[in-house]
Order: C-alpha cells, then sequence, then structure tokens
C-alpha cells in the first residue's frame, strides 16, 4: 500500500472475535462451539467508521 502511495487506515480491535457486528454471535459461538462474539463497542466504533469512509468515497 505504500509502495503505491494508497491512503488508508487500519483498524484492529485486538479483543474482538470473529462476528463481533452479531449480537446473536455470543448464542451461535456457544451452541457451535466456535470462537464468535458480540462487542457492542467494536461494533459501534467500526459502524462510524465504515459510515465517515463511505461518505467521503461518495462525496
Amino acid at each position: 500500500m505504500k509502495e503505491a502511495e494508497i491512503d488508508y487506515l487500519l483498524v484492529v480491535y485486538p479483543e474482538a472475535k470473529h462476528s463481533f457486528t452479531n449480537p446473536d454471535a455470543d448464542k451461535f459461538g456457544e451452541k457451535f462451539k466456535m470462537p464468535l462474539a458480540y462487542d457492542e463497542n467494536a461494533d459501534k466504533d467500526s459502524w462510524q467508521k465504515l459510515q465517515v469512509f463511505l461518505k467521503d468515497i461518495f462525496k
């Protein structure tokens, strides 16, 4: 990305598990014994950042 001089933002939620935006993820994680979990803070933050990104690219 740097070599191509592309402007980008990488956001990492280190404590968030797969399906962190799905409020039912905990239930499915338990049912299927998989590392799934809802993370309200990561969900809200990622949604807000997506809204900003979309607004920026579709001015």
